[in-house]
């Protein structure tokens, strides 16, 4: 090679090192990734106590990972080639298990698996998180002391208080994991968290419920490329949610709405996003996927007074049939968009109500789909979702107005979240 030859191909080197470094600097920050729909690493702060401490380097190697120019771009094409159907991480459990017998009650065969950016693609139609197979009993015993706090001081108000564990979609799933991906530190880490609650709490565990199905039927109420539960599940869960808090209290009794009350649809048109399709640029086709059930009572529901106050704070929404259900017409759908997506608060007042009772429910985005199916309970429900304050204060909450009950409904995946932090 010449002289030149090698200056050209030292020039070209440098320049595209350099090149990415300097359009990195000069271009303007991104806030979110399109490729991924996570939000970007911020610039970390600077002072000499945040560098003799190793996390400001990790935050700005974060940093830069996530602001290099074109790297939208360059994320697609590693997604791409990761959801390529050369790769199957099963190929020799395939072959070790080809002869199994197989009931078709134990669900789904699991025949191609692939992990696309931490996530696991299941036969081309299911998309799950890498499992965790650590028993977190520290995070755990924080969760629980507050959890713990917080419903004594309510029966101190003389506030009735259910604790509500709905069951979680990883842990309700878990067959449709590869064996070497499999655990049951979800089901212990549960087991030791429920182990950890004041005896005298009224708790419902709906995946007592859930545990009675198969794992051909528990497929049939999730969502396949979503983290969240499909109506059908949801509406299963608060069917044994109304029935266990009529056994426990002593304030209210009623009977939940049965499936007689419901008329049942299918989605078949438009581009269903899912949360963890969205996050590996679609490897799923959102026109196939996810083609969700459909719930609309058969008389609609209707509230004296309905209010929507969003995670900002502002107040955009008084009418109910704008805020939940299945829109005709739309060309993209989510489970944000058809069961409300989360808010800071809802509140709706109900009329015909056969008492008069005012219910306060601190939930997570799995009580989304069932809060309009609570409210034909209660004379009034206030939902909060504490995670959308930066100041929350559920003592100040239940000693500013009385609440007859309080329900606390969080998913058994989420068991050491900020949705504990009942007192910031």
């Amino acid at each position: 090679m010449n002289k030149s030859i090698s200056i050209v191909y030292m020039v070209t080197f440098l320049t595209i090192i350099f090149g990415f470094g300097i359009a990195s600097i000069i271009l303007p920050d991104q806030d979110i990734s399109t490729s991924e729909n996570r939000a970007l690493s911020k610039l970390p702060y600077f002072s000499i106590e945040a560098i003799s401490n190793r996390s400001f380097f990790e935050d700005m190697n974060q940093y830069v990972n996530d602001h290099i120019v074109l790297r939208d771009e360059m994320v697609r094409i590693y997604q791409k080639q990761q959801n390529s159907g050369m790769f199957n991480a099963m190929l020799f459990e395939n072959m070790v298990n080809a002869n199994n017998p197989h009931k078709p009650e134990d669900g789904t065969i699991v025949k191609d698996s692939r992990i696309v950016s931490k996530l696991l693609v299941t036969n081309n139609k299911w998309i799950f998180p890498n499992t965790d197979k650590v028993l977190h009993t520290h995070n755990i015993d924080a969760s629980t002391a507050k959890l713990n706090d917080a419903v004594k001081f309510a029966q101190d108000q003389e506030t009735e208080t259910f604790f509500v564990f709905n069951p979680s979609r990883t842990k309700s799933l878990m067959h449709l994991y590869p064996k070497y991906l499999q655990t049951d530190a979800y089901a212990k880490s549960k087991n030791y968290f429920l182990s950890k609650l004041d005896k005298h709490i009224n708790v419902i565990n709906i995946g007592d419920k859930f545990d009675t199905f198969t794992k051909a039927q528990l497929e049939e109420l999730y969502l396949e490329t979503d983290h969240h539960w499909n109506i059908k599940g949801a509406f299963t869960a608060y069917q044994e949610m109304i029935t266990q808090i009529s056994k426990m209290s002593t304030k209210f009794e009623d009977k939940p709405m049965s499936l007689s009350d419901i008329h049942v649809s299918q989605l078949t048109t438009g581009n269903f996003e899912g949360s963890y399709n969205t996050q590996i640029n679609y490897a799923l086709n959102p026109k196939k996927s996810d083609r969700t059930i459909i719930y609309e009572p058969r008389t609609p529901f209707t509230f004296k007074n309905f209010e929507v106050i969003n995670k900002d704070g502002q107040q955009t929404i008084k009418n109910f049939n704008e805020f939940y259900g299945f829109k005709k017409g739309r060309s993209t759908y989510s489970y944000g968009t058809i069961y409300g997506g989360d808010r800071r608060k809802i509140t709706y007042e109900n009329s015909n109500a056969n008492n008069k009772l005012n219910v306060l429910l601190l939930k997570d985005s799995f009580m989304n789909p069932i809060t309009p199916y609570l409210a034909q309970h209660f004379t009034k429900l206030t939902v909060l979702d504490n995670r959308y304050y930066t100041e929350f204060s559920l003592k100040k909450i239940l000693t500013s107005e009385h609440y007859d009950m309080l329900i606390i409904a969080f998913h058994d995946d989420n068991l050491f979240s900020g949705t504990y932090d009942f007192e910031k």
